[in-house]
């Protein structure tokens, strides 16, 4: 994301979305009331229209939204905002703006420190590198992408490969399966910039795999990193994740971080060394002995007091760590009331 102008006193931030993972960063600051100013495309309809209307033709207009409604869908690929023009053509009708990579919006709203934060967050993330992640086995390959709002699991290839017993069959269709998952790796390396791909499996498949890219594609081993896991599919790309596989590759990515993040305080929990719940971590931040606060990106959004706490966090020294509640995670710690805290020393009974 990159900031175009800024000027808070008047509550205004033009933004150019760069990124898939701006218009998530955007669903998250976003909110009833906000106006969003963008080109969009609109029907323009005159009493002649009304009779014909097959033959009325979007136009290219700029417009100003208050908003109503935020719907953000990552296989879509567009943030999806709706509510009442208060500026431009036909005002007070309805219009849903779709914000798409590469377009630019004026947002102007009531801003509160954590969603400024989450802007300047997206910004210095713009150039964080994604990471590609293939769980392999024999005959299956299922591909996740590891972006900032979780794990887009993108694709997978199934392939029936015969026994050891027909091992002339057995032979072609292990190549076909490889030459498959070579190929589609080499398309996200090149289509979406990625330098590396994890490829991990619990058996022997992925040395083979490698073996085999050594001697058939050997401009795509460089750009393969081999890891072992204990199962394979979606819970298998995401045990690369909580193993720190990630992290070996890129330190900088935001998953991994916040996996990384939620173990620790699920190990520290068990040691009176963390607290959780709304009442629980607003008394360890005010006696100074929050070291760091997780808290959901929807408890955030909707509570006051939450915001309040955050705030606070910041300043008695405490970072806080907003938590995407689009991976397993996340989903744990909403279900333990959606705030915590890791403590500097234990709890006194």
């Amino acid at each position: 994301m990159r900031v175009v102008h800024r000027d808070l006193s008047k509550g205004v931030l033009k933004l150019k979305v760069e990124t898939m993972d701006d218009l998530w960063h955007l669903s998250q600051v976003l909110e009833p009331g906000d106006v969003v100013h963008a080109v969009t495309y609109r029907r323009q309809q005159s009493k002649a229209d009304a009779i014909r209307p097959d033959k009325t033709e979007k136009i290219r207009i700029y417009l100003g939204v208050r908003l109503e409604k935020v719907e953000f869908s990552h296989y879509a690929d567009a943030l999806r905002l709706t509510g009442v023009i208060v500026e431009g053509d036909q005002v007070g009708s309805y219009h849903t703006l779709s914000i798409e990579n590469n377009d630019t919006l004026t947002i102007t709203k009531a801003w509160k420190g954590y969603q400024v934060d989450r802007v300047y967050a997206a910004v210095k993330a713009t150039n964080d590198p994604k990471v590609l992640i293939i769980a392999l086995d024999e005959g299956e390959a299922d591909f996740g992408i590891v972006k900032q709002y979780g794990i887009d699991f993108s694709a997978s290839i199934n392939r029936n490969i015969p026994g050891k017993r027909d091992s002339g069959t057995r032979a072609g269709e292990k190549e076909a399966f490889f030459k498959e998952v070579a190929e589609k790796i080499a398309a996200y390396l090149r289509d979406m910039g990625i330098k590396t791909a994890i490829v991990a499996g619990p058996g022997f498949v992925k040395e083979e795999f490698l073996a085999w890219v050594l001697a058939q594609r050997p401009f795509l081993a460089p750009s393969l990193s081999i890891k072992g896991i204990s199962v394979t599919g979606r819970t298998g790309i995401w045990e690369v994740v909580k193993r720190g596989y990630v992290e070996e590759v890129f330190q900088e990515s935001r998953v991994a971080r916040e996996i990384t993040l939620l173990e620790d305080f699920f190990r520290k929990i068990l040691t009176d060394e963390a607290v959780y719940g709304v009442r629980e971590v607003r008394q360890a931040v005010e006696n100074g002995q929050a070291a760091h606060v997780l808290v959901t990106d929807e408890l955030l959004r909707r509570s006051d007091e939450v915001q309040a706490i955050v705030a606070k966090a910041k300043n008695f020294q405490s970072e806080p760590y907003i938590i995407s509640t689009s991976h397993e995670g996340g989903e744990k710690l909403r279900s333990m009331g959606g705030i915590a805290a890791v403590l500097r020393f234990k709890t006194a009974y």
